[in-house]
C-alpha cells in the first residue's frame, strides 16, 4: 500500500504543476481582462450630464498611500457630495487627462459628460491592497449651479 502511495506522489505533483501553469483564455472580449490604461482600454459606455464632486487624493504619503503627486478625480456617489471623505468603488472616475486648473479644487460640485473606459482599477491604494475607479475621457465639465 505504501509503495502505491509513493508511486502516485510524483504523478500528483506533476499534475499540480501542470494545473498551475495552464491559464484559461477566451476569445470573448467580455471575459478577457482588458489592459487598464487610458491609451489602450476601449470605451464601455458614454454618460451625459452626470452630477459629480471633485475629490483630492493627496500625494506623497509614503510609505503607504498615494506616493505620487496630488491627484484630482471625480466621485458620482451622492453621499460624497456633502462629506469630506469619499467612497471607494465604481463611483470614482479618473480623467485620462488631468482636470483643468480651474477644477482642481476639492469638494467642487460639477456636471460632467464622459466616455467611461472598459477597465476597472485606475487607482492603486497600497493601504487597501486594492484597485478602484474607472478611467474616463471627459467630453465636458462645468461647475454645478
Amino acid at each position: 500500500m505504501d509503495s502505491q502511495k509513493n508511486n502516485l506522489r510524483p504523478i500528483m505533483i506533476a499534475l499540480a504543476l501542470l494545473c498551475t501553469l495552464i491559464q484559461c483564455t477566451s476569445d470573448d472580449p467580455e471575459v478577457e481582462a482588458e489592459q487598464c490604461d487610458c491609451q489602450t482600454a476601449t470605451v464601455a459606455e458614454e454618460k451625459k450630464d452626470v452630477d459629480a464632486v471633485i475629490v483630492l487624493i493627496a500625494g506623497n504619503k509614503a510609505p503607504c498611500g498615494n506616493q505620487g503627486p496630488d491627484r484630482y478625480v471625480l466621485s458620482t456617489d451622492s453621499k460624497d457630495f456633502e462629506r469630506a471623505e469619499y467612497s471607494i468603488g465604481e463611483n470614482v472616475l479618473v480623467p485620462c487627462d488631468s482636470l483643468p486648473a480651474q477644477y482642481q479644487k476639492a469638494r467642487t460640485k460639477v456636471i460632467v459628460s464622459y466616455k467611461r473606459k472598459k477597465c476597472y482599477g485606475a487607482i492603486t491604494d497600497p493601504d487597501l491592497r486594492s484597485n478602484y475607479g474607472y478611467y474616463v475621457d471627459l467630453t465636458s465639465i462645468g461647475i454645478k449651479p
